[in-house]
């Protein structure tokens, strides 16, 4: 077979829709990258395109760690849970070694993540791990699919103050989203003073902390962090409307929340509610920890994660 010039391969993807050339660069880009990075786990269809799924272990309830951030930002807390029980960690649609898609929201991201397990033949129930905002991807999950939920542990939850999702009655309802992200806690060395996005994963092992970079240099970097943050306004929406307002709607299930000693306005409030979401809830202090608790903390959330586990297959009260 005859191979067209490269002329004629450029004048074909100037006549390509925007959306096509952007996954066309990126798939060219990250396919020949991505022979230099394998996947940790496997590529599992999700209707239509392909999502990194990485599963270790073995024992029920499965742990599914829905985000954010990337399958191995969570390398210092996976193999100790792999140990008491089957774990999965997953990269949504547009980061690693996942294939794009043309908008993110938390609803895709509960799609992706129901139709992975299935396609993997992962079984339920399971305890679901969200940080930050997977935390929201992790309650619009339990709230569409309750009979697949045994446990949660909520890791440090997106803070949006405009929702009732999020938010008592009597918090602010007018407050701007933060990111979901906080900044170091230590001087950046980016430069112009900029924070390092990095920075806090460099206690990450070696390996993962270079698969860290190496993600956060695909294409498609920055606009998947903006559009993160565009998202917790929406996702806390998401939220609000599948619970309708039901009182502890995850029931007597084991939940735990761990949160840090930031003073962000309406952060006591967001606990608060968060611990009301069951009757069987108890709230961790992460002292010594920034945003990342998964990096900065994991003993803490091991332990987490394993209270809630033998919380569910015992159908025990968490200790206090």
């Amino acid at each position: 077979m005859q191979l067209r010039p490269a002329k004629n391969f450029k004048e074909s993807f100037k006549r390509c829709t925007p959306f096509l050339c952007t996954v066309i660069w990126i798939l060219t880009l990250a396919s020949a990258d991505a022979q230099d990075h394998p996947p940790l786990g496997k590529l599992i269809d999700v209707g239509g395109y392909r999502v990194h799924l990485y599963c270790v272990g073995s024992g029920s309830p499965a742990v599914v760690i829905v985000g954010a951030g990337y399958s191995f930002d969570w390398a210092l807390v996976q193999p100790d849970v792999s140990k008491f029980t089957q774990v999965c960690a997953y990269d949504h649609s547009g980061i690693a070694w996942s294939d794009p898609r043309p908008t993110d929201s938390c609803s895709l991201r509960v799609s992706e993540v129901h139709s992975a397990l299935k396609n993997a033949k992962i079984s339920g129930p399971f305890v679901l791990v969200g940080h930050s905002l997977g935390a929201l991807v992790a309650r619009l999950y339990a709230a569409k699919y309750a009979d697949e939920v045994a446990g949660m542990v909520i890791v440090d939850h997106a803070a949006f103050l405009g929702s009732s999702a999020l938010s008592s009655a009597n918090s602010p309802r007018n407050a701007a989203p933060p990111p979901p992200t906080a900044p170091p806690k230590e001087p950046s060395n980016a430069p112009g003073g900029a924070p390092d996005p990095n920075r806090d994963f460099e206690k990450l092992p070696s390996a993962d902390y270079q698969l860290h970079l190496w993600a956060n240099s695909l294409p498609g970097y920055s606009k998947t962090m903006q559009r993160n943050v565009e998202m917790v306004p929406e996702c806390s929406s998401d939220v609000e409307a599948a619970l309708q307002n039901k009182a502890a709607p995850f029931s007597d299930k084991p939940l735990i929340v761990l949160r840090t000693d930031t003073t962000i306005p309406g952060y006591e409030d967001l606990q608060k509610s968060l611990l009301a979401l069951s009757t069987n809830s108890k709230e961790v202090l992460a002292e010594n920890s920034g945003h990342h608790i998964m990096v900065d903390r994991p003993d803490l959330v091991i332990s987490a994660i394993r209270d809630v586990v033998e919380g569910a297959q015992h159908h025990t009260k968490l200790n206090h």
